[in-house]
């Protein structure tokens, strides 16, 4: 029984070095500032962008779920709500940043395939 708390700590710090050596997915608002400066967004733009991240990210977490062992179900998944969020912060620019947000795709896609 002694041991218990022990053993629960050695678990716990065993799970925090795990997850520090991961890498950290970037919050929706972290995500937010970031596209903020590359874009120039407005304070309500940038409000905006944030909340489809976070819709985007809770949708992805649950299709994750539902597709988890099928990897080709999963990369289709994944390829359309990228392509959904896109769509939903394209709305929210003008034509100025959308170019801007066209060339950050091509980066995305360049990086993704190992060219970047």
């Amino acid at each position: 029984m002694k041991y218990r708390p022990m053993l629960a700590l050695l678990v716990f710090a065993g799970l925090s070095a795990f997850a520090q050596a991961q890498p950290m997915m970037p919050t929706p608002a972290e995500r937010a500032e970031r596209l903020k400066e590359r874009l120039d967004l407005s304070d309500k733009q940038t409000k905006k962008v944030e909340a489809i991240f976070q819709k985007s990210q809770e949708t992805t977490q649950k299709g994750m779920m539902e597709h988890m062992g099928d990897r080709e179900a999963m990369r289709e998944f994944m390829q359309k709500q990228m392509e959904a969020t896109d769509k939903e912060i394209e709305k929210i620019l003008t034509a100025e940043q959308k170019q801007k947000y066209e060339e950050l795709k091509k980066e995305r896609r360049q990086r993704r395939r190992g060219g970047g």
